[in-house]
């Protein structure tokens, strides 16, 4: 089982409202946004995104899915080596 911490973040008093949901759903999309946009700067992999969300590899792979990100962050020239070497 993995340990968590909590953390706090300040935003502008009106920002839960203005996304329209509760504290805790905000709360968790801001995990998700940052996650997303870590693993596509390639600073996460996959097992570790899917960690960081508490879930697991496949259920990572919907996520991305869902929000139209690509499971594979690879850039051209990463994969114009790749076929250099074969």
């Amino acid at each position: 089982m993995s340990m968590t911490k909590p953390i706090t973040i300040e935003v502008p008093e009106n920002a839960v409202a203005m996304v329209g949901v509760d504290a805790g759903t905000f709360g968790h999309e801001l995990l998700v946004a940052a996650v997303l946009r870590w693993f596509e700067e390639g600073r996460l992999s996959q097992g570790q995104s899917a960690e960081m969300l508490g879930m697991k590899r496949g259920e990572f792979f919907d996520l991305l899915s869902k929000y139209k990100v690509s499971p594979i962050n690879i850039t051209v020239e990463e994969l114009e080596e790749e076929f250099r070497r074969g």
